[in-house]
């Protein structure tokens, strides 16, 4: 044998060690959203699978606020080889777009690994209004211009349904919170009439017959509510968007923990104990690597460029 592949053999037989034997300790999944969101709830589903597979206890770090900017940049300043970053497409896509002098690049810091669901945003009313369909809340808001209040979950769904009532000619009043849960009761009690948000977080004033969906921003009608149309059925294709989640690490992440990392998580996502606990929490597996992850994002940011022409999007952060 010689001497060159020698070297090859014992490079290569220290990068699957080096695979193999992690993680060593603790594994962090950060998540640059509040507790309860459908974000983490997906990252503790997610986190769970892994800490079987894995060995090792997997903790996930709450660190909201900034469109994700304040998680996200102390993941990235970390630099911790036992730190996944688990957030929305929205972070690599959106806020290049919305946000002036980052603390981080979405597209050098973070490397993109697995696509793992499409969170499915649905819009509600509250139960007081007459509307069972979005034509028909159209039609009580252009009759009452400016009577009605409503509010979403930050980013893409927001932009979303500001550029909706900017090109149907509608005026309703927004509402901004900062207690992720606080929407809820006020959808429940009529306080705002329409919530554009993650299916959960509306759930519980739905549930309590408080409020009711009237459409999801998804494609095509989803399994996950079989008797709600998508937008884009109703013919409202403008608010029709994806609203993924996806795990990502630091560049400085050893490609065979990558490779490990993509395939544990990918296998987490094929278990159907694993796949019915996330569609109960109204998101649907994804899976696939990261050409998967970067194509979606990319797809995404479009969309975000396409709504940058007809809104403001720094205007209504």
């Amino acid at each position: 044998m010689s001497p060159l592949i020698l070297v090859f053999v014992i490079v290569g037989g220290s990068r699957f060690a080096v695979a193999e034997s992690w993680p060593q300790r603790a594994v962090r999944i950060v998540v640059p959203f509040p507790a309860g969101s459908a974000i983490d709830v997906a990252a503790r589903i997610i986190g769970d699978g892994l800490a079987r597979r894995w060995g090792q206890s997997v903790v996930i770090e709450n660190k909201p606020g900034g469109e994700t900017i304040i998680g996200t940049s102390a993941f990235v300043s970390a630099r911790d080889q036992h730190a996944l970053l688990y957030t929305t497409f929205g972070t690599v896509s959106v806020l290049p777009l919305t946000a002036d002098n980052l603390p981080f690049n979405p597209q050098t810091d973070l490397v993109p690994l697995v696509p793992t669901v499409s969170v499915v945003v649905a819009v509600s009313v509250t139960s007081s209004l007459p509307v069972k369909t979005l034509s028909e809340l159209e039609a009580l808001i252009r009759s009452r211009p400016g009577e009605f209040a409503w509010a979403s979950s930050p980013t893409l769904p927001r932009y979303v349904f500001t550029m909706f009532l900017k090109q149907r000619g509608l005026e309703m009043n927004y509402v901004g919170y900062r207690d992720a849960s606080q929407p809820q009761a006020d959808l429940g009690e009529g306080r705002i009439h329409a919530f554009v948000a993650a299916i959960p977080t509306s759930m519980p004033a739905v549930a309590a017959g408080k409020a009711r969906f009237v459409a999801t921003t998804e494609p095509q009608r989803t399994t996950i509510l079989p008797e709600v149309a998508s937008a884009a059925e109703a013919g409202y294709d403008e608010l029709s968007f994806i609203g993924g989640a996806g795990m990502f690490v630091g560049n400085d992440m050893p490609a065979s923990i990558r490779e490990r990392v993509i395939a544990d998580v990918n296998a987490v996502l094929s278990d159907a104990v694993i796949t019915g606990k996330l569609k109960a929490a109204g998101q649907q597996v994804i899976g696939g690597g990261p050409d998967v992850l970067r194509r979606l994002v990319e797809q995404q940011a479009a969309r975000v460029v396409e709504i940058s022409r007809s809104i403001d999007l720094k205007s209504v952060r």
